[in-house]
């Protein structure tokens, strides 16, 4: 899975400063845009991010910001004293993230320094996969390829996972935001209202559907795409993975939603966050019943946003009010349980079986790690 955020560059400034004024998430919503300001690259050279390429290429050790839980475990912010691992810090709004068997990747989200990184589970030494890139803004990973959205520069890459250069899997014009993949095709939501696809190794791009309010993050099983529209008459919908026909409409799975932005599957259901609601919600992938509403797994948070399901529970982040990383069990019915607290504007999450990851989405961010 892949979560990320775009925020302005003022505010993650702001961020890293005073800390956040205001938990609507409205700003950051309307903000389809590359930043408005350049922040610090974190030394990557970003000569050629205006074109989306890289500047250096292939699997290359970083210095700098190495863990491992004995130089990195902190427990005072996990309300059980796990042990909280810091896998990469002084990091420069990072904002997708993804994980595989091995490693956890992610991307730097600023036009100027823009890069993709991995990191071994449990800390470790930092490898850079593609720095110069236009601000990635998501990244998803297979058993072969790092996929990444170059949103500042209309573009989605891919790199080998053992090391090699960076090469184009379509092009996007209209800002690609956020991505997912399957075994044959990525699927990229747009700044200007599209959903589209290619095949993962390069090729003709498909508009899937167009037309779309603010379309966020994106996801897909066997049979679908589903991805949130968080502007406009806010929606959760899917559409069959071949597309739309001429003058199809998306299935709405949920509608009159408030500001919907992550979203997860499991078998049978959708999850995903409302940042206006404050709320994390689930209804079956066939949708609502009519007159029906969505199921409230939890309500009264801090500006969820990052969200990942596994076999038994839901985990997002609340991006304020102290800054949290949360699980719900999958039928609801109980209160969130905190996991860890105090981080910095949290923001991207996913999980593997053992572990939960996400990332601190400021200007001085980090990459962190904690037990189930």
């Amino acid at each position: 899975m892949i979560f990320a955020r775009r925020i302005s560059a003022t505010a993650l400034l702001t961020l890293a400063g005073v800390g956040c004024s205001s938990s609507s998430g409205q700003g950051t919503i309307n903000d389809s845009g590359g930043p408005d300001v350049t922040l610090a690259d974190s030394g990557e050279d970003a000569d050629s991010a205006a074109e989306g390429g890289p500047s250096e290429t292939g699997i290359v050790d970083a210095a700098g910001g190495d863990a491992s839980e004995d130089s990195a475990c902190t427990r005072a912010d996990a309300p059980d004293s796990s042990c909280i691992i810091t896998l990469a810090s002084n990091q420069t709004a990072p904002s997708g993230l993804a994980v595989d068997s091995k490693y956890v990747y992610w991307t730097l989200g600023v036009t100027d320094g823009g890069a993709v990184f991995r990191v071994p589970i449990g800390g470790g030494t930092i490898s850079t996969i593609a720095t110069g890139q236009a601000a990635p803004l998501s990244v998803a990973v297979d058993s072969t390829r790092v996929y990444w959205a170059n949103s500042g520069g209309n573009a989605v890459m891919s790199a080998p996972l053992d090391g090699g250069p960076p090469t184009q899997v379509m092009v996007v014009p209209g800002a690609p935001q956020y991505i997912a993949i399957d075994a044959t095709s990525v699927y990229v939501t747009t700044g200007n209202g599209q959903v589209v696809s290619a095949p993962v190794g390069g090729g003709a791009t498909t508009v899937l559907a167009s037309g779309q309010q603010q379309p966020s993050f994106v996801a897909v099983d066997d049979a679908g795409v589903y991805w949130t529209n968080a502007g406009g008459p806010a929606s959760v919908v899917s559409i069959p993975k071949a597309g739309l026909p001429d003058g199809g409409t998306p299935l709405v799975i949920a509608a009159n939603e408030n500001q919907p932005f992550g979203i997860a599957l499991d078998a049978a259901h959708v999850y995903w966050t409302a940042i206006g609601s404050g709320s994390v919600r689930v209804a079956p992938k066939v949708g609502v019943p009519d007159g029906g509403s969505p199921t409230i797994l939890a309500t009264g948070q801090g500006t969820p946003a990052g969200l990942a399901v596994d076999a038994t529970g839901v985990y997002f982040t609340n991006e304020v009010s102290a800054g949290a990383v949360l699980t719900v069990p999958l039928i609801g019915g109980s209160t969130p349980v905190t996991l860890v607290s105090s981080q910095g504007y949290p923001n991207a999450v996913v999980v593997d079986p053992a572990n939960v990851y996400w990332a601190n989405y400021t200007a001085s961010g980090a990459v962190m790690q904690v037990a189930k």
